[in-house]
């Protein structure tokens, strides 16, 4: 089979000629080639080419879909300490991160067929004619979506193959990496051309394409995982006072088809009900007891990071009763987590025990995913039309305000108003505000909050994780799930538990190579120019 002789590369460009044409232009000429006299010409040509340019490929099905903006970054936080997957042997690195790894090969093969596609646009739109301010602004698209690429290779894998032009065969089994640092430079470079020539907003029929927003906020994860927060400040604070995006006072419906137009949501991934729809938030995540598939589910120590009404700690704050752990709770755990023996649906009490909903498999914890769950959806399941987040605006005043931390800057009540407490004193949340102005302290804070106000959100959690070096601190330990008795001393059940009665998960690995991933060993094979990892030989 070609894909499996031939560098993705080579293939993702062999498959691009048949994948930007629609379908009336395949009505109306031959289907086995795309015709370069006929396709760039006119504005309506150009628009079909930048839509196919959102999307990777979709052949291997929306279960290998992995390539950091669509539905499928749910997975990411499988990879974190938030949230475990009852498949165990389906591509996750419970045991370690391995360069065979299904979800290491997706995310590299993925992300540059977009590249691919975004390269052979660049090469082609000055041939269509049109206005050339809209012109503009489509190349500043492109360039946005091949730098969101070009972040999560960087990020991801360190030393990268930097492509900016449509390879032939030979070129592309043939690509050697580029320091990390180009690749940065070259993504900036395009980001700054986007940040300049996007629309600040977009009309209702451009829902779902990259706005100036979008690209300042890229700009910002760029120099964050640089640590030039400063400049990565400054960034943010221009595009909060582009005054686009607010924070909207929903919570819940925020995930779901509802809030679709909201303007908190800076950068999203559109899904069409029954056309080009997902399955997992309605099927996948939603929990057995309620008909779904349970893959996934929460972690113990999440629950624990959601702090109380009054905005304390649950170690802090005299509301919290260990023998009623989730009353007087922040909105946002509710919002989030469906709590065994504690949460309802359509009146229906959630009983999250392993047991209950005759579901097997080992990575059954108890807390529920209530997040991006329609409670009210009656469609097709395998096929809804939410929209996922990727960049949200609390996203960026946390960013923000950490850049502020970081950098040194005097922390301000002010400051924190503007910021984390816009989140917490959102009407749906509501909950004490943040007063610590000690930088060390807040810190804490801050990251506690991204956890818990980003979960399930285009693999933001993991980004963090990396950026903090706390991979190994966090992720290489044993994890569990609800308690299932008091006496734990005296239970003879087939589970596993800690001291306190808690179901024992699984026990995770990250070592300190796991900051950077494996080059996917399906490319060493065919490319001795690549070379592998530190740690993974």
């Amino acid at each position: 089979m070609i894909y499996n002789k031939l560098n993705k590369f080579s293939f993702i460009l062999f498959c691009l000629i048949f994948i930007v044409g629609c379908d009336n232009f395949l009505e109306e000429n031959p289907t086995s080639q795309l015709s370069e006299v006929t396709f760039w010409n006119t504005e309506d040509d150009a628009i079909r080419a930048i839509t196919a340019c959102y999307r990777p490929n979709t052949w291997n099905g929306w279960w290998n879909d992995f390539d950091g903006r669509n539905i499928a970054g749910i997975k990411f936080e499988a990879w974190t300490d938030l949230l475990s997957n009852k498949e165990l042997g389906s591509g996750y690195p419970i045991g370690g991160i391995e360069p065979t790894n299904s979800q290491i090969s997706a995310m590299w093969s993925q992300n540059y067929i977009v590249i691919a596609r975004t390269n052979y646009f660049l090469e082609n739109i000055e041939k269509v004619k049109m206005d050339d301010n809209a012109k503009q602004s489509l190349i500043g698209e492109a360039r946005f979506l091949r730098a969101y690429s070009y972040f999560w290779l960087s990020q991801l894998y360190g030393n990268i193959p930097l492509i900016d032009k449509t390879l032939t065969f030979d070129e592309a089994n043939s690509v050697t990496q580029s320091p990390k640092s180009a690749v940065v430079d070259f993504a900036i470079n395009d980001l700054n051309f986007a940040i300049e020539k996007l629309p600040v907003k977009r009309g209702s029929s451009e829902k779902g394409r990259a706005e100036k927003g979008a690209a300042l906020a890229l700009k910002g994860r760029f120099l964050m995982a640089d640590k030039k927060w400063t400049e990565a400040a400054t960034v943010y604070e221009t595009l909060i006072n582009l005054n686009r995006y607010t924070i909207d006072p929903r919570f819940k419906k925020l995930f779901e088809d509802e809030g679709d137009d909201s303007d908190e949501i800076i950068f999203a991934r559109k899904y069409i009900e029954n056309q080009q729809g997902e399955p997992f938030t309605q099927q996948a995540c939603k929990p057995g007891w309620y008909g779904g598939y349970s893959q996934f589910s929460f972690m113990k120590n999440f629950i624990e990071m959601f702090p109380m009404i009054d905005g304390k700690s649950i170690k802090d704050s005299p509301l919290y009763d260990p023998q009623k752990p989730f009353e007087n709770r922040d909105p946002r755990l509710y919002a989030t987590v469906l709590l065994p023996d504690y949460s309802s649906v359509n009146g229906k009490i959630y009983v999250g025990h392993p047991d209950s909903t005759g579901q097997t498999g080992p990575g059954l914890t108890g807390y529920g995913i209530n997040k991006t769950w329609d409670h009210n959806f009656s469609g097709n399941v395998w096929a809804y039309g939410g929209d996922y987040i990727l960049i949200r605006y609390p996203e960026v005043l946390l960013s923000y305000l950490e850049c502020k931390i970081e950098s040194g800057a005097t922390i301000s009540q002010d400051l924190l108003d503007k910021t984390i407490n816009q989140l917490r004193g959102r009407e749906e949340v509501n909950i004490g505000n943040v007063s610590e102005t000690d930088p060390i302290k807040l810190k804490e804070i801050v990251k506690n909050e991204r956890g818990i106000e980003l979960a399930m959100e285009g693999g933001i959690r993991y980004l963090d994780l990396i950026r903090w070096k706390e991979g190994v601190q966090k992720l290489n330990r044993k994890f569990y799930g609800m308690k299932i008795t008091d006496n734990p001393g005296s239970y003879t059940g087939k589970y596993v538990l800690d001291s306190e009665g808690n179901i024992f998960i699984q026990e995770r690995m990250f070592k300190e190579h796991n900051y950077l991933w494996p080059i996917p060993q399906s490319e060493l094979d065919i490319n001795n120019n690549l070379k592998q990892n530190p740690g993974y030989n």
